[in-house]
């Protein structure tokens, strides 16, 4: 049988075995590194044996034996692997293309405006054929019936039902708004953006797109998968902002979430956008998430300067292209709605109420009078504007019932309500998420957090007032 190194090596290992007395095994795995066998080698021994290899290789004893290691290795895979040629497959190829940027950042930006424009016509089909003929159709008689059988008048029938002679999405009753804003509203939308997003993570995009958008994400102080838990929180805040954990340091998840809290909207917080803004015309829409858009690489690269530290590299495995399976689509999708059943229909209800007493007991109208000099001066807002933003602490959704009548009324313009629905998606997140950035991030963390947000949503609320007001004129 012959050496199983070179000849060198083979003397060194000789001679600590004549010297020690040890098994060749354990002298290998000394020579190689191991503490536990290297300490079992006298320090004289060991550095006369092996003096004439690291001479001649000018290297540790270590590195020469790892890549003698490699070599042995190579040699048995060389041995009985068999090597054939193929071409790759158009699903190589086309993988290949969409993470080099040259054609991969078009592709991608034609894959996200896809999934926008789907998400918003599907769920606009499905709100206007379907929910809303039924709301007030079937749904309206039958609960309207109840509670005037039970309640016949004051306070509960009012926060019940709403205000009089108004439809569902404006009335801020428990029974009509509560139910019809997140059921009718925003759970197609979000049931519409989870399947969609199910179906590109089962065929192996969103990978690719982490490759892709890593040098971007890179001078923000993140790394590409952190756009996973970007597009988890356009369906719902909370799951993105959970789903940060995969973030490797403290200071990378604080970015990240306080990104996700500033300028990535939630379904409800798009449903804000494209109820209120969107009749006006796309545009406008584009407009506020091209502002948003600035306001996460902006924000997000000054944080990255003032905050000390580094951004780790982490692997991303990127697995081929494949078709997926219905099934697991189906499954995924209402696993991840959960979190939006759970979290925003409570709140949603709790919102309306709290709506209705703090207009009983006249603590918006006393709010009103206190910020409206600073509200009037430096974000050009009538008084009224503090309604939508008291409330969408709570909940954003909640928000365009009180949005939408004041555009109709006159009380708004379409430059007012661009400030206030921009300011409603900046300046904090709903309750359900912030709760969830005090058990993320803890209290410290989370009152920076919060303070950064108010500060943003205060400067671009002025800037904007000013920028629009010439537009105006």
């Amino acid at each position: 049988m012959g050496s199983e190194f070179e000849p060198r090596i083979e003397r060194a290992i000789e001679k600590i075995i004549a010297e020690t007395g040890l098994p060749r095994g354990q002298v290998v795995l000394a020579l190689e590194g191991l503490d536990e066998f290297r300490r079992r080698i006298p320090q004289d021994v060991l550095e006369s044996s092996i003096r004439e290899t690291e001479k001649d290789h000018q290297e540790s004893i270590e590195s020469t034996m790892l890549k003698a290691r490699f070599g042995q290795a190579g040699s048995i895979a060389f041995t009985v692997q068999t090597v054939h040629h193929r071409h790759p497959t158009w699903l190589e190829r086309f993988g290949d293309m969409t993470v080099k940027p040259a054609t991969g950042i078009p592709f991608a930006v034609g894959v996200l405006f896809g999934v926008f424009y789907a998400f918003t016509t599907l769920a606009g089909v499905i709100t206007d054929r379907f929910m809303l003929p039924v709301f007030e159709g079937p749904y309206d008689r039958i609960m309207r019936i109840f509670v005037e059988r039970v309640f016949g008048s004051g306070f509960i029938h009012d926060m019940l039902l709403g205000g009089e002679g108004v439809g569902y999405l404006e009335s801020l009753g428990l029974l009509t708004t509560g139910v019809f804003v997140p059921i009718g509203v925003v759970l197609p939308a979000v049931i519409i953006f989870y399947l969609l997003l199910t179906l590109l993570e089962d065929i192996g995009y969103l990978p690719r797109l982490a490759v892709l958008v890593d040098t971007i994400f890179h001078r923000l102080g993140l790394h590409g998968y952190s756009i996973i838990p970007v597009i988890l929180a356009l369906g719902c805040n909370v799951p993105g902002v959970l789903a940060a954990r995969v973030l490797a340091t403290r200071r990378q998840r604080f970015l990240l979430i306080t990104l996700v809290g500033i300028a990535v909207p939630c379904m409800a917080q798009t449903a804000v956008v494209m109820s209120i803004i969107g009749p006006f015309g796309f545009g406008w829409v584009a407009l506020i998430y091209g502002i948003l858009l600035g306001l996460f690489v902006g924000i997000g690269s000054l944080l990255n300067r003032l905050l000390p530290g580094e951004t780790p590299e982490i692997a991303v495995e990127i697995p081929p292209y494949r078709l997926p399976r219905l099934s697991n689509l189906a499954m995924k999708a209402v696993v991840r709605m959960r979190h939006f059943v759970a979290d925003a229909i409570p709140w949603v209800f709790v919102g309306i109420a709290l709506v209705n007493i703090l207009y009983m007991v006249r603590f918006i109208r006393l709010a009103s009078d206190l910020v409206a000099p600073f509200m009037e001066r430096w974000l050009g807002l009538p008084e009224e504007a503090i309604y939508p933003l008291i409330i969408g602490f709570l909940r954003k959704d909640v928000a365009t019932g009180i949005l939408a009548p004041m555009l109709r009324n006159g009380t708004l313009d379409l430059y007012q309500a661009i400030i206030i629905v921009v300011m409603l998606i900046v300046y904090f997140p709903c309750a359900a998420t912030f709760v969830v950035f005090l058990k993320e991030m803890g209290v410290r963390d989370t009152l920076k957090s919060v303070g950064v947000m108010m500060g943003v949503a205060v400067v671009t609320g002025g800037l904007l007032n000013g920028i629009l007001s010439l537009v105006r004129a």
